[in-house]
């Protein structure tokens, strides 16, 4: 079953410094190891990579950062009808969930898959999803 990255788990990943760092080290090697299958992004995640880290670490690391994604991680592109589907649970939810984050739901659907990778608590309330970390 596929797992979706979350912006909260690369970011961690790539930072000494992020609070979750020390968390990353056994859930990344799962993941690299394929025990939870392909591993992938959206465009919206790539998106906000790039803008946290940008404000992080500056231009020059998240190029780097941002060029190891592009070249390494599938990065699946939000359709219309996935940005529907995300606006009708950001609409609905009483949960503190992102645009976003609404998208990653959508996503995990789509492919049948209940794996996220993300240290945001709000996933943690929602019963479909199995959060790694």
């Amino acid at each position: 079953m596929p797992i979706l990255l979350d912006a909260s788990f690369i970011l961690a990943v790539d930072n000494e410094r992020d609070i979750h760092h020390n968390k990353t080290p056994n859930a990344w090697i799962k993941i690299a190891n394929g025990e939870y299958g392909q591993y992938f992004i959206s465009d919206y995640i790539f998106d906000e990579i790039s803008g946290v880290s940008l404000r992080k670490i500056g231009k020059e690391k998240t190029l780097n950062l941002c060029q190891r994604i592009i070249h390494d991680v599938p990065i699946i592109n939000i359709d219309q009808h996935m940005f529907d589907e995300a606006w009708k649970i950001f609409t609905k939810t009483k949960l503190n969930l992102s645009f976003t984050d609404c998208t990653n739901i959508v996503l995990l659907k789509l492919i049948n898959s209940k794996n996220i990778a993300t240290f945001d608590k709000a996933f943690k309330e929602i019963k479909e999803i199995n959060v790694i970390c």
